[in-house]
């Protein structure tokens, strides 16, 4: 499994086949041809709307997929957005003068705060208007962000890649992901990730520190992709390190507080019982608020010795019960609508090791339970290799394990209690 002592080497790499000073000299004029049409066309008071043709100069620089880009064209990202939608996203910022100010506003605040809470109020301000401009990733106000500016801000405009990056990099994150606001999340990850690579050698533009990531042996790391060899082939898998960011955005505050006391309290209980705990990176912070681990309950890292892609899967569960160095239970807390990403881990994991022995457990709110128990017998999961997912994975409610934590002399009883708790889907 590959740590941060890889990156000072990487860097090296990169820089060798990178020429950073020529790109950042093609990526100011792209921006200076940016800021001038921002300047002149969007915020002047022309009442005439912006053409198609000088939109699409733009779109190009902005959208990847813009129209009359090639492969070999230079474009923030892949944003996403339709090009009648860009056109007519630039048009409403220089027909609504006060939108326009507003985006002008965030595009040339120096202070983080400051900018932060201007994307907020753009937010608030943007409620319900169906124009691509404040989707809950944040991807078109940080492209606009990088157009205006890539010296400073990064052109990694997807917060899952940010957190992906940032867990890769073990950096502190000064808020929670799921309670904060989508201000400052883009405003903190963005210096969170230059500042954490710069402190490991990379010193240069927010553009050069976004291709770095998105090298191919770079983020072949921190996106999840792996190699997986099977008998017949060779098979590029994909192992999912941050939350969807629809399902994350999607979720009530309560909704995601309850899941964290739940997680906490089965960390709890584990210790209780007399195992060592796992939590995911991403989800420490939180779980510390309601538990408290003694030295040496909760690992640092996981003692096993599967292959960097299974082991990658297994650190992204929500809470795994372990004695000395094998791994007794799998807890899966889920509280998204869709109750998926629990099972498409566990499912996962399973694919990876169709003999891994291992008691997986969902751990979702009652009213949730016949989804769960039905969702376990899908076909995808049902005709794994090895055994179904139905035969290893097993249903428990909050209120289940609310109940298992209220137990006389806890400390004195077997995990297999937590069988006498468990629904199964056959």
């Amino acid at each position: 499994m590959s740590t941060t002592q890889d990156i000072p080497g990487l860097i090296t790499q990169f820089l060798a086949t990178y020429d950073a000073k020529a790109m950042d000299q093609k990526w100011e004029e792209l921006s200076r041809r940016f800021r001038k049409f921002w300047n002149e066309r969007v915020l002047s008071d022309d009442a005439n709307p912006i053409s198609d043709a000088d939109c699409d100069e733009i779109i190009k620089i902005l959208d990847r997929n813009g129209k009359g880009n090639t492969k070999d064209s230079l474009a923030i990202a892949k944003a996403m957005v339709p090009q009648g939608a860009w056109r007519r996203m630039l048009n409403e910022f220089h027909i609504n003068k006060e939108l326009g100010a507003l985006v002008n506003e965030i595009l040339v605040e120096k202070d983080a705060s400051r900018k932060a809470n201007l994307i907020d109020e753009l937010y608030k301000k943007n409620a319900g208007q169906k124009n691509n401009l404040t989707g809950p990733s944040g991807n078109t106000v940080s492209d606009f962000l990088a157009a205006y500016d890539p010296v400073n801000n990064l052109a990694m405009i997807s917060q899952n890649d940010r957190r992906a990056v940032i867990e890769f990099l073990g950096l502190p994150v000064p808020f929670d992901w799921e309670s904060a606001s989508i201000g400052t999340r883009i405003v903190t990850t963005n210096r969170i990730i230059l500042d954490g690579i710069r402190v490991q050698g990379l010193v240069g533009s927010a553009m050069t520190v976004t291709r770095f990531f998105y090298s191919a042996p770079v983020k072949a790391l921190w996106k999840g992709e792996h190699t997986v060899k099977r008998s017949d082939k060779d098979v590029s898998v994909i192992v999912p390190t941050a939350p969807d960011e629809e399902d994350e955005v999607a979720q009530d505050v309560d909704s995601v507080r309850e899941s964290m006391q739940i997680q906490g309290l089965i960390a709890k209980i584990g210790t209780i019982m007399g195992f060592r705990i796992w939590l995911p990176k991403a989800d420490r912070t939180r779980v510390l608020k309601v538990w408290d681990p003694e030295p040496g309950e909760l690992l640092d890292e996981l003692p096993l010795g599967y292959d960097s892609t299974t082991t990658k899967t297994i650190e992204q569960i929500d809470v795994l019960w372990l004695r000395k160095r094998s791994i007794v239970r799998a807890f899966e807390v889920e509280h998204t609508t869709s109750v998926y990403s629990g099972l498409l881990r566990m499912a996962d994991l399973v694919a990876l090791q169709p003999n891994i022995n291992i008691k997986l457990h969902i751990v979702a709110p009652v009213e949730k339970r016949d989804k769960v128990l039905q969702e376990i017998r899908r076909p995808v999961f049902s005709l794994l290799e090895g055994r179904a997912l139905s035969e290893m994975c097993t249903y428990l409610s909050y209120d289940q394990i609310k109940e298992i934590g209220e137990l006389k002399h806890l400390e004195h009883l077997s995990d297999k209690v937590i069988d006498d708790y468990e629904d199964e889907a056959e």
